[in-house]
């Protein structure tokens, strides 16, 4: 009988993920994400931060960031701007914007993927940020600023 477990070759342990945000942000427990920082003064509207980790065989971003433009357009006024490519401490990210109406109000999400090579398997670090409301555009910059500063390090410290 066949054993799964973790971490296991199709299951290894997480790369290390890091931003810097700035002193009015509150980090927060995850949840469905690994982790979660929020703009301090809170509310729905308020901007956040969040990683993810998807495994796959094969996966690329190219996969996940289809994924992403069809969720987007999902929503009411929908749409993905084309994909792009920054180079953030050594390291190649995939980057999508996307955007919706949600209670009249816009919705702007930005991606950055970017591929960690994990023995059998890849592992696509996502890291989001939701921006929405009154004050997105402000907003937008400080999202865009912190997610500048990812850092992405393979389980064991591997280079990047």
């Amino acid at each position: 009988m066949p054993t799964v477990g973790h971490p296991s070759a199709l299951s290894p342990q997480l790369p290390t993920i890091e931003l810097a945000v700035p002193d009015s942000w509150v980090v927060e427990p995850g949840g469905d994400a690994l982790f979660r920082a929020v703009h301090g003064r809170g509310g729905d509207l308020a901007p956040r931060l969040t990683a993810y980790v998807h495994t796959s065989r094969d996966a690329t971003p190219n996969e996940l960031v289809e994924d992403l433009v069809v969720e987007a357009e999902a929503h009411d006024e929908g749409e993905a701007d084309p994909t792009f490519v920054v180079d953030l401490d050594g390291r190649s990210w995939t980057g999508l914007n996307v955007s919706w109406i949600e209670d009249g109000e816009p919705v702007y999400l930005v991606h950055l993927l970017t591929s960690v090579d994990a023995g059998e398997v890849t592992q696509l670090v996502r890291i989001t940020g939701r921006i929405a409301g009154p004050d997105s555009e402000r907003d937008y910059d400080e999202v865009q600023d912190a997610m500048e500063t990812a850092r992405v390090s393979p389980a064991g410290g591997a280079g990047a």
